[in-house]
């Protein structure tokens, strides 16, 4: 049976299709050969696949009034990977974390300011706006910009499930919410039934905003009652969240999400980890390359290819 890696990449400006895809490669195998170089050839033969939406959410903030410079932010990421690629399997600890990061987390503290005691009630969607604004545009229902980016991963993973691929789905930041979104349609919509019984083996979340109030009342099945709220088609969910990760806000999920145990879900959160990522100059938690180069991170897919 072929084993497929389906990378879903999150929120904000990314660079074109091509590079974003070689540069998440590229730090999957640096961790492997740091960490387990034996199982490079099983993870290379593995059919990986990108849903790739960096076209539209780099539209969408551009006509916000921001700015993208897609040579300069290529070559920033490259100098972040090498940097994390100096860090011994051992490296990634609080202490080294510490060294890197600023006393004061400004984006942190930026979240808490504005949402207060009212994230626990639901109304942390203002520093949605403020910090994220593309996420609050996925849930927007006079734009097409949603399901834009869903079919963008419908479409390798109906393949893969067709295909009868052994599936491995890996997800960034907004990413998780697209890729929960759409596993939540193909187990429950009448127009995948022919996919109700395929799973996928595993379900990854990097950095995800999912276990926010406002974000746990948006997403694909909130106004079903009972089973129905959540996906029927995922075996093993492992949510990995970073010191200071100012989009994993809330940073647990085994507990907002406890009941899809009910549907044969196994479900845990990962021992919160120390993102060592250093963009433009300061250290930044939300990286998807300091997750994937992780050994947390890399455990997880040598473990399943």
């Amino acid at each position: 049976m072929s084993r497929c890696i389906i990378f879903v990449h999150g929120r904000s400006f990314k660079p074109n299709e091509a590079a974003l895809k070689k540069l998440w490669l590229a730090a999957i195998r640096a961790g492997i050969a740091r960490d387990t170089p034996r199982k490079l050839a099983a993870f290379d033969a593995a059919k990986k696949d990108l849903a790739y939406f960096g076209d539209l959410s780099n539209r969408f903030l551009r006509s916000r009034g921001r700015r993208y410079a897609e040579k300069a932010d290529i070559k920033d990421r490259e100098k972040s990977l090498e940097l994390l690629k100096a860090y011994p399997k051992d490296g990634f600890t609080k202490r080294a974390y510490r060294k890197i990061h600023r006393k004061t987390a400004l984006k942190e503290i930026f979240v808490d300011a504005l949402a207060g005691p009212a994230r626990v009630t639901g109304l942390s969607g203002v520093a949605i706006r403020a910090v994220a604004p593309d996420i609050r545009h996925y849930w927007n229902m006079d734009a097409e910009y949603g399901s834009d980016i869903r079919e963008r991963l419908s479409g390798p993973l109906r393949r893969a499930m067709n295909r009868g691929d052994r599936i491995f789905v890996i997800a960034h930041s907004l990413g998780s919410m697209v890729a929960y979104d759409t596993l939540w349609k193909f187990s429950r919509m009448s127009e995948y039934r022919k996919l109700f019984g395929r799973k996928i083996d595993l379900f990854v979340t990097l950095g995800s905003p999912l276990g926010d109030e406002t974000v746990k009342n948006r997403i694909r099945g909130s106004g079903a009652t009972g089973l129905r709220r959540f996906p029927a088609n995922i075996r093993t969910w492992v949510n990995v969240a970073a010191e200071d990760d100012y989009i994993s806000h809330d940073q647990r999920l085994a507990g907002d999400y406890k009941q899809i145990r009910e549907l044969g879900t196994e479900i845990r959160d990962a021992k919160r980890i120390f993102n060592l990522s250093v963009r433009k100059g300061e250290s930044n938690p939300h990286s998807s390359l300091g997750y994937l180069i992780h050994p947390t991170v890399i455990e997880l897919i040598t473990n399943w290819v």
